[in-house]
């Protein structure tokens, strides 16, 4: 459970080249090959030298003789217009492989994804959005072992990051990241310029408690917030930059942002509170965009949300400008941290017979090529260069991009099948101490207590 401990296969994987070997078959001895009979020998070659005529058999990994493409069944959400355009150009590319993509509702992604990985389905390569899921799929052996085929393919695992060495599970790896996140402070420029206030830069947690209470002001529907963090964010910010997690058996880091929290919604009530937002069912974009909050700590993704708001109501844009700061750091912390890394994943079915081809398609998706229609499109690839950085700050036409995209980050998920659990649980008891159920202690402890549970089966 330590991130320490974790974190040292990447050096392996950057000082090796990849684990090397790691995950592959012991090839057989040279007794057991001299031990073979001349009649095994010749009609293994025979097997060999006739076409596999079995459906769906290794041979369809590679174009046949006539020049036929193989086809694999992909599966995802409905991501976006870019997850299309990334297939139509490996499909274009390729001269082995054509993708079929099949697109269902984010909501029901989850569901559909587990009922047909446990009947007879034809899924070759899938989707999965957090490290969490990828984690519970391969133990319980829905995913191929994917390490030799990236041992084999020399490709280069730094440029993911840290944090996608903690997806491997015993040394082991199977999934490859597409997607990245990163979050950040966003706020609205022309509101801080009509104060006369500077923009908020590298603050603290505690800067920024003081400024969004400071900027605070009015009562009822007419109250400005100085901030505001969904009641759906359950991102612990502080637990996660001090390099602690849920699994963390010293529990202060996340009493931390606890305390925080409570001091935003209901201390300062520079926050619109958990009570209310979830009484009003506030579309939090919605409210950062019509200037009634000035700051909004959040993920990369409020930056595509709020280019929308502005795309569908451009009048918007007379009292709002997008600004983007690095999100705020707990006191102590010298060089700026945040919350990000590898999130989304794409992996490879382990009942496929189409390994070979399957691999082509998802290392393209996790490559430069396919990174530069994410960066296009507003979102973070899991690929990130100098000139993938440019094609992102390009898109979302907003200076400051660099500000999410430049510190270090932390994987949000700690890549154990128990981690969905424990996230679970948080939510729960954090939730009933903010809205008065219950006292701090008395969260911490439940927490606590429901965690081993969870642990020791």
């Amino acid at each position: 459970m330590k991130r320490r401990a974790i974190a040292l296969l990447m050096a392996a994987v950057t000082g090796t080249g990849l684990l090397a070997g790691c995950g592959s078959q012991p090839a057989a001895t040279q007794e057991e090959t001299s031990g073979q009979t001349q009649e095994a020998q010749s009609a293994q070659e025979a097997e060999q030298g006739t076409e596999n005529e079995e459906s769906g058999s290794e041979a369809e990994t590679s174009a046949g003789d006539n020049g036929e493409k193989v086809t694999i069944q992909y599966y995802s959400w409905s991501e976006g217009d870019y997850l299309q355009e990334m297939v139509n150009a490996f499909n274009a590319s390729s001269s082995n492989v054509t993708v079929e993509m099949t697109q269902v509702s984010s909501d029901e992604y989850d569901d559909k994804l587990m009922t047909m990985l446990a009947g007879s389905n034809d899924i070759d390569v899938f989707n999965m959005r957090s490290g969490s899921l990828l984690s519970n799929l391969a133990t319980s052996g829905n995913l191929a072992d994917i390490t030799q085929m990236i041992s084999d393919s020399g490709m280069d695992l730094s440029i993911y990051g840290t944090g996608y060495a903690e997806t491997a599970i015993d040394n082991k790896f199977y999934g490859l990241p597409y997607r990245a996140s990163a979050y950040g402070l966003f706020y609205n420029k022309k509101m801080f310029d009509a104060k006369g206030i500077d923009y908020p830069d590298n603050l603290t947690w505690e800067e920024y408690a003081d400024l969004a209470a400071e900027l605070t002001e009015g009562e009822g529907n007419d109250r400005i917030y100085g901030g505001y963090i969904p009641d759906w964010n359950n991102c612990p910010y502080i637990t996660i930059q001090r390099g602690s997690n849920l699994a963390d058996d010293d529990l202060s880091a996340l009493q931390e942002w606890w305390e925080m929290e409570n001091r935003l919604y209901n201390v300062d009530n520079s926050h619109m509170s958990f009570t209310d937002m979830k009484s009003t069912g506030t579309d939090g974009i919605n409210f950062f965009c019509t200037g009634k909050c000035y700051m909004y700590p959040g993920g990369e993704w409020s930056i595509s949300d709020v280019l929308t708001m502005l795309k569908n109501d451009p009048a918007i844009s007379e009292n709002f400008e997008l600004g983007i700061a690095t999100v705020p750091q707990p006191e102590g912390v010298t060089d700026p941290v945040t919350i990000g890394g590898v999130s989304t994943f794409i992996g490879i079915n382990a009942s496929s017979k189409k390994q070979e081809a399957a691999f082509e398609f998802i290392s393209y998706m996790a490559g430069k090529e396919a990174a530069k229609y994410i960066a296009a499109a507003g979102a973070i690839p899991a690929y990130i260069d100098d000139e993938i950085t440019g094609v992102f700050e390009e898109a979302i036409g907003v200076s400051g991009a660099a500000n999410i995209l430049g510190p270090s980050k932390i994987s949000e998920t700690l890549f154990i099948p128990e981690y969905t659990e424990l996230s679970t649980i948080e939510i729960e008891e954090r939730e009933l101490y903010l809205i008065g159920e219950q006292s701090l202690e008395d969260a911490l402890k439940n927490f606590e207590d429901r965690r081993l549970e969870v642990m020791n089966r």
